[in-house]
């Protein structure tokens, strides 16, 4: 365990002999879930950090109105849910679901807080990741709030390579497939996407 749990971003560079002495006092729990499987369910309890060893996931919302928007695609190595364990509700306001075969361990909350109290480099770990992840939070947040979505689809290309599935890609800007497939025809005619074969990319 220690080996696979420790390659993980929360313990790089960490005391590996105090780290190991929490984690024997308070053992991670080991997972494996198939493409499709539930991770964490919006609204229930968190109690603890997710550790994304293997395989990719996303996080979901669903609004009241069955609305769903697609929040974050993620793949390992990665840190789940570190800005969820500390927070006053306590609870996942995302559902998140493996896109792929993957592995994770969760380290429970309790567990945690001795890791981040005995270990600066384990605590200093844990608050990048909290910032990283407020930083790509905002940036959606401004993609959704003040820009186009056509300059979200431009953005998507931009990060992710060329758009091949328009299903996916609509899912995951939260829009409905029509109107994605609208903007791109427009991107196209205009001379800023291009189609080759099934795929959609930035022209030039």
């Amino acid at each position: 365990m220690s080996q696979d749990i420790f390659g993980m971003p929360l313990f790089r560079g960490c005391n590996t002999d105090i780290a190991g002495a929490v984690l024997d006092a308070s053992p991670a729990r080991y997972a494996e879930y198939g493409k499709g499987d539930i991770i964490a369910l919006q609204g229930y309890p968190c109690g603890a950090v997710y550790l994304l060893g293997e395989g990719s996931a996303y996080a979901r919302m669903i609004s009241e109105e069955g609305k769903e928007f697609t929040l974050d695609t993620l793949s390992a190595p990665e840190t789940l849910a570190s800005a969820f364990v500390f927070s006053s509700d306590r609870i996942f306001p995302v559902t998140i679901i493996a896109s792929s075969d993957c592995s994770i361990w969760t380290v429970g909350r309790h567990a945690l807080t001795r890791l981040l109290e005995e270990d600066k480099v384990i605590l200093g770990n844990y608050l990048r990741i909290v910032s990283d992840h407020s930083m790509f939070l905002s940036r959606r947040l401004n993609e959704f709030a003040l820009q186009t979505l056509s300059s979200r689809i431009t953005g998507y290309i931009e990060r992710n390579g060329p758009i091949e599935n328009l299903q996916e890609a609509a899912f995951i800007l939260g829009v409905a497939r029509p109107s994605l497939s609208r903007a791109i025809a427009q991107l196209t005619s205009q001379g800023i996407l291009e189609k080759r074969g099934n795929s959609y990319m930035k022209k030039g």
